[in-house]
């Protein structure tokens, strides 16, 4: 009897299956420890990068879980974040702006912006009391002087108030604002629409002396801040004084209470005053030096006229560069109180939510390269202000001045 030769193939099917489900095995544990040997070996990485400030965060956890009162947003923590840390730099004027003040600001700076026509002023009482402007959107819509604001757009008003919460009352011109004020008992609502406000950084007039006889007329230029509309008004004002009286023979720039603006204004008003030569210098920390020089531009009204620059311990930055620069080059002389010493330089950067950061970022220097910063500007005549509020003991002194010179 013949038997079949034997198939080893088929003769192995056990060994073969227990060897392939050994080895998918083996792998399987060999992948899943990998894995958490991996996962282990790269945590502290991942919670670098995910968490880049565990103390700030730490912090708040126990806040958010202990804290009494109400936890601030995230926003907010941010913001007195940035605050407190730009602090550390030790410079006052390296400052952070939340959107609503670099709004104001930026306004400011263009001397012009959206809004309702209204002076704002906080009381004793923490409220915001409203005078409207003559011939303004406020004024025409019924909104009186001395009418308290309690809310803007629905949303009421803290007490006291900040700059922050009513710059709100501003925005794009023909857009509208509802508010809501308090006249005695009585809460009124008003929707004005928003209009062009222009706020002038440079007012004059002509003041006529009498000195033995002798009429003289004095060009007064008051300058309360440096935008970017001062050196067309400055032309304008002496364009505007020239055509009234050809015959004035001095300018009284006063430059009090002027806490300073843009650097470009300020090199356009001193220009009008200097005839050549430098303005002012500007040193960075790597930088090479920057020389601003007389400008081209200018009207040469004032050259040969004699000057007296107004200035005061609130005569700051911007103000300084003009009186230093003028003072250099014995355009004029300076009378009242020594100014307040503001030589730096600061760049604005806007940032990604509207807020921005000002950054010192190089020194002024006059003429005569003089500091300024932290060291002001000594007056030629220091007048200290009147105990009298109806007198004005610097303006008269500045006058007297000028008259002497004018009748040499």
């Amino acid at each position: 009897m013949s038997r079949e030769p034997r198939n080893e193939q088929n003769a192995q099917p056990l060994s073969y299956w227990l060897w392939l489900t050994l080895i998918i095995l083996g792998w399987s544990a060999l992948m899943f420890g990998g894995g958490w040997l991996a996962r282990m070996a790269f945590a502290p990485i991942q919670t670098a990068v995910t968490s880049p400030r565990p103390v700030f965060d730490e912090v708040w956890n126990r806040v958010e879980q202990s804290f009494i009162g109400t936890v601030p947003s995230d926003t907010v923590r941010e913001y007195g974040a940035i605050r407190g840390s730009l602090e550390t730099l030790d410079d006052r004027f390296t400052l952070f702006s939340e959107p609503e003040a670099r709004a104001v600001d930026r306004d400011h700076m263009r001397g012009s912006f959206g809004g309702i026509g209204v002076n704002l002023v906080r009381n004793d009482a923490g409220q915001i009391v409203l005078t409207p402007r003559p011939d303004s959107a406020a004024e025409k819509a019924g909104v009186q002087a001395g009418d308290i604001l309690i809310s803007i757009d629905g949303v009421p008003l803290p007490n006291p108030a900040a700059l922050d919460d009513v710059a709100r009352v501003r925005g794009d011109v023909g857009t509208t604002v509802k508010i809501e004020i308090m006249r005695g008992t009585e809460t009124l609502a008003f929707t004005i629409t928003r209009a062009t406000i222009e706020v002038p950084s440079v007012e004059w007039r002509a003041i006529t002396t009498t000195v033995q006889g002798k009429d003289n007329v004095i060009g007064y230029i008051r300058i309360s801040s440096f935008t970017e509309r001062t050196g067309k008004e400055i032309q304008d004002a002496l364009k505007a004084l020239n055509s009234i009286n050809a015959n004035t023979q001095g300018y009284l720039i006063d430059l009090r209470d002027n806490g300073g603006g843009l650097l470009s204004a300020a090199i356009d008003v001193a220009s009008e005053f200097v005839s050549d030569g430098v303005i002012a210098y500007e040193k960075k920390r790597t930088e090479p030096e920057i020389v601003f020089s007389v400008k081209d531009s200018r009207t040469k009204i004032a050259d040969g006229k004699p000057v007296v620059v107004l200035i005061n311990k609130n005569t700051a930055s911007a103000s300084e560069i003009v009186a230093g620069a003028l003072q250099d080059h014995e355009r004029a002389k300076l009378v009242g109180q020594k100014s307040y010493g503001k030589g730096s330089v600061q760049l604005v950067y806007d940032l990604s939510d509207g807020s921005a950061v000002r950054v010192t970022t190089a020194k002024w220097f006059t003429p005569d390269r003089r500091t300024l910063d932290s060291v002001g500007l000594t007056p030629d005549v220091i007048v200290d202000t009147s105990a009298d509020a109806s007198k004005d003991a610097q303006l008269d002194e500045a006058i007297k001045l000028l008259d002497g010179v004018m009748n040499k």
